[in-house]
């Protein structure tokens, strides 16, 4: 049972990491700055269509809006690890 727990904490970790990095990728595509807002701005942007219309958000996927909003509320300004220009 051990060796199963395991290999699904090893799994889940390597698809965050997956996650992130897809996140990451969109944030810097689309030129939004983790840092710029804090978590709370993050969720009422990706809570409105009108906001993801805004940010041109509206054409992503629902997985890539996903990954792009874990990123973004990860490393918001408010966040323990903010990522901001100058301090990455």
């Amino acid at each position: 049972m051990k060796k199963y727990l395991f290999i699904f904490f090893i799994c889940s970790l390597a698809f965050a990491e997956a996650n992130n990095k897809t996140g990451k990728k969109l944030a810097s595509d689309l030129n939004l700055i983790p840092g710029a807002k804090a978590s709370i701005q993050w969720k009422r942007i990706f809570s409105s269509p009108k906001r993801l219309k805004k940010y041109n958000l509206d054409k992503l996927s629902k997985n890539e809006l996903n990954a792009l909003k874990d990123f973004l509320i990860d490393h918001a300004a408010d966040s323990p690890k903010p990522l901001v220009p100058g301090l990455e």
